[in-house]
């Protein structure tokens, strides 16, 4: 049985450096650091290139393609520290594919294919855990539809958005579910956060009584389902992308390193620094494999897929997070510097690490997963 990706998948990765590398670099990624942070020739690019159109059936202008095919190039958007809000709009268009109704993918996957919405998620709440059931933002009955108030953190370019899908209960005890505002509604305010990535924006939302209708809940009717789906494929998209910033740097260090000289001798023949280019490699190795099965568990809706989500989310975590700190000491004192801007994969990788769930909360969900499914009681 072959698993390898595809001469197309392959492909498609490879158009996807080429473009990133002729229109993404370090010094546009530096332009980022003022205004709104989001760069919209690169966005249009991406929707030239087909970014926005993968995951979207063909009836509604999409390629109707899955978390298989997106892999290879979530991996070169994490190698090129493509900004938000690219992986947050796919998190949103598969939640939109899985859980909308019919109305709702009518309106709205043939302008996600075209590059024409960004959407996204609204999660994070300062009080709160990363397991969904922490949510605590609620809706509460209201006329014929329902009333939102409450407060949400870290919300990636909600100020650019087009639309937020903000995850809450519905009622006290209520069934969770995802519900789409625009940033601009009546009751819905926005303050900047400032985080450790300088390159991405996120923002504090506050709701008050803010009005929604039932064509505004994903599906209709909220369920518990669509809000975790919708963390278990951020959660993809952020593991894939964290294994492209790890490659990135090893691919940085390795080529310092064959130049680089010390004692009249490149420094990569030294073996201190060949096993530490060998370990980041072997991590990477395991990350990329944690990866494509956590996104063909999730295409497929197979039945470990909550596992082999948190395995990724974790394991690619822990990978990013030792690879950019050994490719700064490889690089030495310069390693540290602002100009060599190697600093901005580390904090990326770290921004992406703490997105939909920590390694602990990850590792706690695997446990979790693995004593249900041997059926060991915990008592």
């Amino acid at each position: 049985m072959d698993f390898d990706f595809s001469d197309e998948q392959y492909k498609f990765q490879e158009t996807t450096r080429g473009l990133l590398d002729k229109n993404y670099d370090l010094d546009r990624l530096r332009k980022l650091l003022v205004g709104d942070g989001l760069d919209r020739e690169l966005w249009d690019r991406l929707a030239e290139n087909g970014t926005f159109s993968l995951l979207v059936p063909e009836e509604h202008g999409g390629m109707g393609l899955g978390f298989v095919d997106l892999s290879l190039v979530l991996e070169e958007y994490g190698r090129a520290l493509v900004p938000a809000p690219v992986g947050e709009t796919l998190t949103a268009t598969d939640a939109i594919v899985r859980f909308g109704t019919d109305e709702q993918k009518q309106r709205l996957l043939p302008l996600i294919a075209e590059g024409k919405l960004k959407i996204v998620p609204a999660i994070a709440e300062a009080e709160a855990g990363y397991d969904p059931t922490d949510i605590a933002v609620t809706a509460v009955p209201s006329g014929n539809g329902w009333s939102i108030s409450g407060r949400k953190v870290l919300v990636p370019h909600a100020a650019t958005a087009d639309f937020i899908m903000l995850a809450a209960r519905f009622s006290e005890d209520g069934p969770l579910g995802l519900a789409l505002i625009e940033p601009d509604r009546a009751g819905v305010s926005l303050r900047e956060h400032s985080t450790l990535d300088p390159s991405s924006r996120f923002h504090e939302l506050d709701l008050d009584s803010v009005a929604v209708v039932r064509d505004d809940i994903v599906g209709g009717e909220p369920t518990d389902a669509s809000v975790t789906r919708l963390l278990d494929a951020g959660g993809v998209i952020a593991a894939t992308m964290m294994t492209g910033i790890s490659g990135k740097v090893l691919d940085t260090s390795v080529e310092y390193a064959k130049q680089r000289t010390q004692f009249g001798k490149q420094i990569g023949s030294f073996q201190a620094i060949k096993h530490r280019c060998a370990d980041m490699a072997v991590a990477i190795d395991a990350s990329r494999s944690a990866a494509y099965y956590a996104a063909w568990a999730l295409a497929e809706e197979a039945p470990d897929r909550a596992r082999a989500v948190s395995m990724a989310k974790s394991y690619c975590g822990d990978t990013s997070r030792f690879v950019c700190n050994e490719g700064v000491q490889i690089h030495g004192g310069m390693g540290f510097t602002w100009e060599l801007g190697l600093h901005f994969y580390l904090r990326r990788a770290k921004v992406l690490e703490y997105s939909y769930g920590d390694a602990a909360y990850h590792r706690e969900r695997v446990l979790a997963e693995t004593i249900d499914e041997l059926g060991i009681g915990m008592n």
